[in-house]
Formats: structure tokens, sequence, C-alpha cells
């Protein structure tokens, strides 16, 4: 049976090469380690641009198959409205892209009766509203 080599990513190129290219205790592989400063420096920000692209588009991806996988059981199951506590389709709500559904956590409705009440008796009208529309959910919370 052949012995596995270990072997160790290149902090400069970015290549994963055996671990006997290296110096001890050097993240740099020996082929880095001859280059001049300057290039040593352009191939490195090329790896890390490369390497930040790679991880921001499988990040983004992952993040766009969550949001799919969530908006697919809210049109089954509905999603719940944190002021009326009312089960409502997906279209019900705004986008938010910093949410983890894509969605805010207030309806539409809601969320223009809330923009009046603050507008006009500050956040302890909405309160009152808020509560009234809780009030009025099926659970009754």
């Amino acid at each position: 049976m052949p012995a596995i080599e270990k072997t160790t990513v290149c902090l400069c190129c970015g290549q994963d090469k055996p671990s006997y290219d290296f110096k001890r205790g050097h993240s740099i592989c020996s082929i880095c380690d001859m280059l001049d400063i300057d290039s040593a420096v352009t191939m490195a920000r090329a790896t890390f641009s490369a390497q930040h692209k790679f991880l921001t588009a499988t990040r983004d991806g992952r993040k766009q198959s969550r949001i799919a996988a969530k908006l697919a059981a809210y049109e089954v199951h509905g999603k719940r409205c944190t002021a009326c506590h009312h089960l409502k389709p997906a279209g019900a709500y705004n986008k938010c892209a910093p949410q983890p559904d894509g969605l805010q956590p207030i309806c539409r409705g809601c969320n223009e009766l809330r923009v009046i009440s603050i507008k006009n008796g500050g956040t302890h009208a909405w309160h009152i509203v808020r509560d009234a529309l809780r009030a009025s959910s099926p659970e009754g919370k």
C-alpha cells in the first residue's frame, strides 16, 4: 500500500503541493520563495482575489438556494407576520435582502399601518395597533 503524502496549500500561488516543497515552518513553497518580492506580492494578490471570488460565489449560491427553499415552504404553509400573527403567502411581504429568507418580517398591510401610526402617534400608537391586530389573529396572541 503506497504511503499517502501530506500536502499543504501555498499562500502565495494557492497550489496544493507536497509538504517537502516547503521549508520547515514556512507557508510559502520553495518556488514562490525564490521569486522577487514584487512578483510574489502580485501572485499572492491574484490568488487571494480568486479565492475570495470563489467563496463569495459559493456563499451567494447557498443563500439563494436557502431562500428558494423557504419561499417554497411559505407557498405551502405561509409565513407568519410578526405584527398580526396571521399566516400569509410570500407575496404578501416586501423584499428585504438582509433577512435569512429575503422577506420582511411584517406583511405589507401591517407595514402600512405601522408607518401611518408611527407618523401620527409615535411608536406607542403602533404598539397599541399591533396588539389589536394580534388579538384578532386565530391564536389570539
